[in-house]
């Protein structure tokens, strides 16, 4: 999956090929079997084991499952495929405060290409138009410098390019920067994570500060809030979409997205610094035919 189709051993590949059949037609017994015979072919490909441990969770083994992922990060210690996320929904390790880097990298990296075709023609997906709405409801235009966090391919920062003077985005993952880059409606481009930007950015105070679709992938948000609001001028605005969680701070779901309660972002932004000033409900997009529930919430630099 993330390392490619092969594991160098063509019987061992054979296997898992199968396997991996099977598990999608749920026979999770026939394609664990197939998974350790493809290790005991080509025992340090990380893919084996991760989809062992799968298909041994989905079977409801989940002693053995957690075992056999734990096998997979110590021959991927960057969890390219989420065995962390995994170890989490069992109750091995608590839910991370952030997901592994390189899973996130890995999956929209992968995504790039059809990124916009899938998100918004096949899953029905409009928060950047929901954003902008509830940004000009707030406070019409121009918005002079605004940040984009996470700015995938450009579609939240395209809602604003008549507005800004200066438009900076960033996203960890390179290919989807490149797909950026060819919409030329960004004057800086960055990849980096969230926090690692936040912390060396040194450049003028923003307006706006955008944030589509981000926060799913990272559950703690205090130490993004203090450091956005030190990058924020006065009366500038952050705005941000979430999954909605009815009570508690944060949580790791099953679809592998975090959720966020309205009163913890509220606490957020007020450690910050920062006075609410909109929170909306929504509909993200559809999962499995059915509606993905937030809300685009959005605070003010006081």
């Amino acid at each position: 999956m993330f390392f490619g189709g092969s594991s160098g051993h063509l019987l061992a590949d054979k296997r898992y090929t199968l396997a991996l059949q099977l598990a999608e037609w749920g026979d999770f017994t026939a394609a664990s079997d197939l998974l350790r015979q493809g290790i005991e072919l080509a025992p340090q490909w990380p893919p084996f084991y991760f989809h062992l441990g799968e298909a041994l969770r989905q079977h409801g083994d989940h002693a053995e499952a957690a075992a056999a992922f734990k096998d997979y990060l110590a021959r991927d210690p960057d969890d390219n495929m989420g065995a962390t996320i995994k170890l989490s929904l069992m109750g091995n390790v608590p839910p991370p405060p952030v997901l592994p880097e390189g899973y996130v990298r890995s999956l929209f990296d992968q995504y790039a290409p059809r990124f916009e075709k899938c998100l918004v023609e096949n899953l029905g997906y409009h928060t950047p138009e929901h954003i902008a709405d509830a940004v000009r409801a707030v406070q019409s235009g121009p918005y002079g410098r605004i940040l984009d966090l996470g700015c995938g391919t450009g579609l939240a920062a395209a809602q604003f390019v008549a507005d800004a003077n200066h438009i900076t985005g960033l996203d960890l993952a390179p290919r989807m920067v490149e797909e950026a880059r060819a919409k030329n409606i960004y004057h800086a481009l960055h990849v980096a994570t969230v926090e690692d930007f936040l912390k060396t950015d040194d450049t003028p105070p923003y307006d706006l500060v955008l944030s589509a679709d981000v926060f799913v992938y990272i559950g703690a948000l205090e130490d993004i809030f203090q450091r956005l609001s030190a990058r924020m001028s006065h009366g500038a605005l952050f705005a941000m979409s979430v999954q909605t969680l009815e009570t508690g701070d944060w949580a790791l779901g099953e679809d592998h997205r975090y959720a966020h309660s309205r009163a913890y972002l509220e606490r957020c932004a007020a450690q910050a610094g920062l006075a609410p000033a909109a929170c909306t409900p929504v509909t993200l997009r559809e999962d499995a035919g059915k509606p993905v529930n937030g809300m685009v919430f959005i605070a003010r630099k006081s």
